[in-house]
């Protein structure tokens, strides 16, 4: 009966020292990488607007992304998009200069690879007073900026 006992005991031991074991190894989740813009939503015609996001992870300002490309296209247009390559200013904010010579909706989507992870948030700028008649809805593929990226 004691053999039984000490087996017993000597089982409930393993028992918990193999899930304690178990745990051990899980680590603590990732945190998302996000990207906020901080570009206004208006614009004139000709004048020179700072695309501009900040790109964090968690409560970290993230310096070293591999790549902040801001796409931009005229609604309805996002086979003439243009891929503009932001730059590191300070504090995980990237940025670029642009403008845009004709009144419209602008679409502008910042592809943003940092830390093995890709996010493309995308945000709207109004030019001018463009004729509301003249604007379409945002339905592209992002599918097709990622192949576009590529070339």
């Amino acid at each position: 009966m004691k053999k039984w006992i000490a087996l017993m005991l000597l089982m409930l031991l393993l028992a918990a020292c193999g899930e304690e074991g178990s745990s051990a190894g899980t680590g603590e989740m990732l945190q998302e990488v996000e990207v906020e813009f901080n570009t206004g939503e208006t614009a004139e015609p000709g004048e020179e607007v700072l695309l501009s996001a900040t790109v964090t992870q968690g409560a970290e300002a993230v310096e070293d992304a591999d790549e902040v490309v801001f796409e931009v296209w005229r609604s309805g247009n996002r086979e003439d998009s243009e891929m503009l390559e932001g730059a590191h200013t300070q504090d995980g904010i990237y940025e670029h200069a642009w403008a845009a010579e004709e009144e419209g909706l602008y679409f502008i989507q910042a592809h943003t690879t940092a830390r093995r992870m890709h996010v493309m948030p995308k945000m709207e700028l109004t030019v001018g007073n463009p004729d509301p008649e003249t604007i379409v809805p945002d339905d592209s593929e992002d599918a097709d900026a990622m192949e576009k990226m590529g070339h």
